[in-house]
């Protein structure tokens, strides 16, 4: 896979993580500042923390709706997740406030895909498939979900 791939991934989990937060979508905090003076207080010599518990949370969330045994957004094939991993520690996380920054840049990840505005779990394709186009189709996703007040879960068989 390429690197910018996986950096546009990483992107895009980030934004969406924090938006899900941002929307109430779950119950947590991860992306408060005073969440990341707990974690790094708890984890000092662990990067990106706030990241990695988000990430976790968007996990069990979007199992909970598609099911444990589907591809998603948080949840891809092995291969795809060593690689996410490794880049995961030395990537440059910022923080989205206020939403407007993070929904600017899921807009440019989406890049103009529109969406059916159905919420819920979605099928958007296969594992096999996976791309820099079927990313696109995530965050068109997300973006009409977040922009118009819906839950969506994509997924992939």
């Amino acid at each position: 896979m390429k690197e910018q791939f996986i950096r546009d991934l990483l992107k895009l989990r980030f934004v969406v993580g924090y938006l899900i937060e941002d929307k109430k979508w779950c119950n947590t905090n991860f992306h408060k500042s005073s969440s990341k003076d707990f974690l790094t207080y708890i984890f000092p010599k662990s990067a990106n923390t706030q990241f990695s518990c988000a990430n976790i949370s968007s996990r069990h969330l979007t199992d909970n709706e598609v099911g444990a045994n589907y591809y998603h957004l948080f949840r891809l094939p092995m291969s795809v997740e060593e690689l996410v991993d490794n880049n995961e520690k030395s990537a440059t996380i910022h923080s989205f406030e206020p939403e407007e920054n993070a929904l600017q840049l899921l807009k440019k990840l989406a890049a103009n895909l529109s969406s059916d505005g159905k919420g819920g779990p979605k099928n958007i394709g296969s594992s096999d498939q996976l791309d820099h186009e079927l990313l696109e189709v995530f965050a068109a996703e997300y973006l009409n979900a977040f922009e118009n007040d819906y839950q969506v879960h994509p997924y992939l068989n």
